[in-house]
């Protein structure tokens, strides 16, 4: 049945190198590549480069989640394009049983905003790190015309070329930015480092752990269009919908794709691109069944899709049967994972859950 089902969406071919070669193990990370640069060059813009070392500062400590755990907030920074430093906050929550004797996993959670689809003392309980910053202290969830925090570091006077990175890819960065601190605690396991975003940023995860392989674990919760759902015959939001109401996500590029459905479905990728960029580390795609905008079923086919590299890679891939899913669905046995519980468009405790059993193996 899925195989059938995706055959109709006439994906492009994801395991033969541009060149018509097929893709084997022995020349996957050569075939990432390529599938990063298409993404770079389309729809995300430029992964923006480190350029020098990452400093941080410890403003503030406080007991937090019933007394289970300490809050340190942080004052991040990191040299940009430009020569000037650009340093924004974070708070990094550490429950008491995270030492360097028994290191524990670790979530970077781009976040709207503090404490919003977050249930802490919960998450605090599970024995996990989570370190959290707010998309808006990087850059602007808005049109700024790339002049406010980090966008002019990079763009003098709103200049951006085609390809220049939009701001899925500034928050992306700094969620690697925070990966630098986290990376530096010995409490911190290093073999089960996460990055976890909703909606827009579940986006922004897929393509912070697409381009930084030191994200072991890469998890996107309701991410839709342009982000873990098939494009080609997508309901609810389209490229062109979603250009035109947030472009600044987005590199120049992706206006030369998104001017029709038509356009956006004749694309050389899709976004089954963007999840196999992942491999052969481990993605997990969450949805809910009520979110019609980010097409649940689309998400559930592009785990599918995606499958066939860590297959390649002598993997198991999304071990799911031949089948849609349906609502409390949770598939967690491979490198893949995916689950659909009803309800909203919202990252709720029951995502947050099913994201810590993953990464705890």
């Amino acid at each position: 049945m899925i195989k059938e089902l995706l055959e109709e969406r006439g994906l492009p071919a994801l395991m033969t190198m541009k060149d018509g070669s097929p893709v084997t193990a022995e020349n996957w990370q050569a075939r990432r590549r390529e599938l990063l640069d298409v993404l770079e060059e389309m729809e995300y813009g430029r992964f923006p480069k480190k350029l020098g070392e990452t400093a941080w500062e410890e403003k503030r400590q406080e007991r937090i989640a019933a007394g289970v755990a300490v809050c340190h907030e942080m004052n991040i920074t990191f040299p940009t394009p430009d020569g000037e430093n650009f340093t924004f906050p974070a708070k990094i929550n550490i429950p008491d049983c995270a030492s360097a004797e028994h290191p524990v996993p670790a979530f970077v959670f781009i976040s709207f905003g503090y404490p919003k689809y977050y249930p802490l003392e919960e998450l605090m309980n599970e024995g996990v790190i989570i370190a959290e910053f707010v998309m808006n202290d990087v850059a602007m969830d808005g049109e700024d015309q790339w002049s406010t925090l980090l966008s002019p570091h990079f763009f003098k006077n709103g200049e951006r070329p085609a390809d220049g990175t939009g701001k899925i890819g500034m928050w992306a960065f700094a969620a690697s930015r925070v990966a630098d601190v986290l990376l530096s605690m010995d409490c911190v396991d290093p073999a089960r480092l996460g990055v976890v975003g909703h909606s827009r940023l579940g986006k922004t995860a897929l393509w912070a752990g697409a381009n930084d392989e030191r994200f072991t674990h890469v998890f996107s919760n309701d991410s839709g269009c342009s982000g873990a759902a098939i494009t080609r015959k997508k309901v609810g939001e389209t490229f062109p919908v979603i250009d035109r109401v947030f472009p600044y996500w987005f590199c120049e590029n992706m206006k030369t794709i998104s001017t029709s459905v038509e356009a956006s479905e004749a694309t050389a990728f899709d976004q089954h691109f963007l999840v196999a960029a992942i491999c052969p580390r481990k993605a997990y795609v969450g949805s809910a069944g009520e979110d019609e905008w980010a097409d649940p079923v689309s998400e559930y086919l592009c785990c599918k899709a995606a499958s066939e590299a860590w297959e390649a890679n002598g993997m198991t891939g999304f071990a799911a049967p031949d089948r849609l899913p349906a609502s409390w669905d949770t598939y967690a046995e491979g490198n893949v994972g995916y689950h659909l519980r009803p309800g909203i468009h919202f990252l709720s405790r029951h995502d947050w859950i099913r994201y810590i059993r993953f990464i705890k193996g």
